[in-house]
């Protein structure tokens, strides 16, 4: 398993003691449908945490509370020490106009199940959209960078392809590029191999795990038990709104403490 110790991270003095994420008592609902019922979480710089459990735990959704997708109910959620889709004014938060979290969502890749390329924009355009309407990024210099990056996630010579001309695999690579264009201090990931098929996860996995080596902070949702344990630092299971378990990959997959999850785990692994 891959430590944080082994890794390159790119913190500050002012910041090193701060998490990179830190979610306290988050509560999110849909009508009268409860969906997060109180989450604690911490993700340290340059650790790698993957979310486990079964289909309506939560766990998307909490992704997607972590960048301001989705608002939340009650709690906060800081990333990098600043509450985000918030400001705190008199004790009570309240919410930001969209185009300032636009500006805070910038600084946090996402990478979804389907990769939401834009299908009339080839791969290169696709990456290079964002830092230039968002950043200001000069034109030439945005694509240098997005040719950098398809070189980095294996697709060097597929800059000039559209989404069709590209396998799902591909095409998910390229979502990781346009993802890392912004530059993000965090990554996250939800279940970005589950769209693929058996035989093309392989090359979104090892450009993840190389992610990882380079010291990304990473939230992923995955039901790749595998790369969980070869590359997370810590392992959470969620189920039904909650955090029923967290730890070291050892723990949690080989040794777990909790009924629940040596119940999943007996029917994925």
């Amino acid at each position: 398993m891959s430590s944080t110790d082994e890794r390159t991270h790119g913190t500050d003095g002012a910041s090193a003691g701060v998490p990179m994420v830190l979610a306290e008592g988050v509560h999110k609902r849909f009508g009268l449908n409860e969906v997060l019922k109180g989450i604690d979480m911490t993700v340290g710089r340059g650790e790698v945490v993957c979310l486990l459990g079964p289909s309506g735990s939560g766990k998307s959704t909490l992704l997607r509370c972590i960048n301001h997708l989705e608002p939340i109910n009650r709690g906060r959620i800081t990333v990098d020490g600043q509450i985000v889709g918030y400001r705190e004014k008199d004790g009570r938060l309240h919410e930001l106009p969209e185009k300032v979290a636009v500006q805070q969502r910038a600084d946090i890749g996402m990478v979804f199940q389907r990769f939401n390329l834009f299908a009339h924009r080839t791969a290169l355009q696709n990456i290079t959209e964002a830092p230039i309407l968002v950043k200001g990024m000069g034109r030439k210099q945005a694509e240098a960078r997005a040719l950098e990056l398809l070189e980095r996630v294996g697709l060097g010579d597929r800059g000039g392809a559209y989404p069709s001309q590209l396998s799902g695999g591909q095409q998910q690579r390229v979502a990781i590029a346009r993802a890392l264009a912004m530059d993000p201090k965090l990554m996250l990931f939800d279940e970005p191999t589950s769209a693929l098929d058996p035989e093309l996860v392989g090359d979104v996995l090892d450009v993840m795990r190389d992610l990882a080596k380079a010291g990304m902070t990473m939230v992923v949702v995955t039901h790749e038990i595998g790369f969980a344990r070869e590359v997370g630092d810590r392992v959470v299971f969620m189920d039904e709104g909650v955090v029923v378990e967290s730890g070291p990959p050892s723990q949690v997959l080989d040794a777990p403490q909790e009924a629940r999850t040596r119940t999943f785990l007996s029917k994925v692994l």
